[in-house]
């Protein structure tokens, strides 16, 4: 998923066909139930919009449009290019006498957001696509940027330009090949004048002003390929539309457990934890990162370390979990010269039971990160949360009771800092206790603070605490 692999980003390019005949039970999914808050326009544009579009009816007829599309779009047994699917939902809306203006179609999309028919993630790769489109079709031929550098010589020695731009002799078709797909086939594959691959923009910009002058493709494509070079979507994309079907499709909620009871009242009233920015100035939030750095396997993955810490806590809503039990086989020499056998058997007190989850979660964290799939990663405990929120293990109420146990270890810092950081000070891990009924939250928040506190206590003993067996 991350643009940094050139073969897994060429994979994430390709064909959406193992999606293909996705059942509109399955299409719905991509309804949001997961971020609260609207991050990606302004209060007072969502305002607008919803005056703009006041018909509830007419509001699901055009998520019904949209779901139609993304079904037939995938079913289509061809390359399933991304700026083919910007085209065929625009033509759909026109079909349904939308208004699909530049300003009009960005606004459906803005309905689909505040009425929750997408997610702020999809609403991003739409409106990339959407602008792609638009500029593709309004640029104009330019030949004021063909001045080259001087030191290029190396670079055409060591880059086959005609092979390197094979790609678009001829504009891709958006059915047998895609615009995108090319693109960034020839951004991966650039070698600078050490012969290493690099894909530093200004090796690409040199390039294909050689291959526009050695007649590889013409102005118009010369344009475009600027266009994408400089202003597109495309090259500050983290992941792309075939990915986030996948994550949608075969990890949100997923996980959630057979005997749920919380039920989401009113969206915009539950805890806004992965719709919080990473950091205080950043653009991305706590999903979109979970969205960048993972693929849906991964999601999974990450999600069972939660489910299998509540099993053993005894806190998942499935699972009837026995106390935990320490036996140890002792033969002794007895003063007859015979040996006797006795198994002496410890059964955990509750703060034990608890605190042996709780390390076994860090211990398999380690694990699961020495693991093939996850090298290059680096797993944090909020990541294992958002994992288990996206696929449904944990609920709006978890995350809300997380940030509510706060206050009884650290009640002295703001609910913006307990929010947007888990910053958590306490005198140490023995301090914290929660009695029974413990719930799945327990096992989240005190998984953070155990990470939290292992980076700043690195002496073990200052954490010692007599009433607890395991520490």
């Amino acid at each position: 998923m991350r643009l940094q692999l050139i073969p897994l980003l060429i994979t994430g390019l390709m064909s959406l066909t193992a999606l293909a005949t996705v059942p509109m039970e399955t299409i719905e999914k991509l309804k949001n139930d997961k971020e609260v808050v609207v991050s990606v326009f302004s209060k007072k544009d969502q305002k607008a919009i919803q005056s703009k579009f006041s018909s509830t009816q007419e509001n699901k007829k055009i998520a019904s449009i949209l779901y139609t599309t993304i079904q037939n779009f995938l079913d289509q047994d061809d390359e399933q290019c991304e700026l083919r699917f910007i085209d065929q939902l625009k033509k759909n809306f026109q079909s349904a006498k939308l208004d699909t203006s530049e300003e009009g179609l960005q606004d459906l999309f803005k309905m689909l957001r505040v009425t929750h028919a997408i997610d702020d993630i999809f609403y991003q790769i739409l409106t990339g696509l959407h602008q792609d489109q638009i500029e593709f079709g309004d640029l104009k031929l330019d030949k004021k940027r063909l001045n080259l550098g001087l030191k290029h010589k190396k670079l055409v020695k060591n880059n086959d330009v005609k092979e390197l731009f094979s790609g678009f002799t001829e504009w891709p078709d958006e059915t047998s090949r895609c615009v995108y797909q090319e693109f960034i086939f020839v951004k991966n594959n650039i070698k600078n004048k050490d012969n290493k691959f690099s894909d530093k923009n200004k090796f690409l910009k040199q390039l294909i002003k050689i291959a526009y002058k050695e007649k590889v493709f013409d102005l118009a494509t010369f344009n475009k390929l600027e266009y994408l070079r400089t202003k597109s979507f495309v090259t500050k994309r983290n992941f792309w539309l075939k990915d986030y079907f996948k994550i949608i499709f075969n990890a949100k909620n997923k996980m959630r457990p057979i005997k749920a009871t919380y039920v989401v009242k009113n969206l915009e009233e539950e805890d806004g934890f992965t719709s919080e920015r990473i950091r205080r100035f950043s653009r991305m939030t706590r999903r979109q990162l979970l969205y960048k750095k993972y693929d849906e396997t991964q999601i999974i993955l990450l999600s069972q370390i939660i489910q299998r810490a509540s099993r053993r806590m005894g806190v998942d809503p499935d699972t009837v979990s026995g106390r935990p039990v320490i036996s140890q086989e002792f033969n002794t020499l007895n003063e007859n010269g015979e040996r006797e056998t006795y198994v002496e058997r410890i059964e955990l007190d509750p703060q034990s039971q608890f605190n042996l989850a709780r390390r076994l979660l860090r211990k398999e964290m380690v694990e699961t990160q020495m693991m093939e799939t996850f090298i290059g990663l680096e797993i944090t405990y909020e990541d294992l949360v958002a994992a288990a929120f996206e696929t449904g293990y944990i609920t709006f109420e978890d995350l809300e009771y997380v940030v509510k146990y706060d206050d009884l270890w650290n009640p002295n810092i703001s609910s913006f800092e307990r929010i947007i950081g888990f910053t958590f000070n306490v005198a140490g891990i023995g301090s914290i206790f929660l009695p029974p009924p413990w719930n799945i939250t327990a096992t989240i928040a005190l998984g953070v603070v155990e990470g939290l506190i292992l980076n700043t206590r690195k002496n073990g003993a200052e954490n010692d605490n007599p009433a607890t067996f395991i520490e």
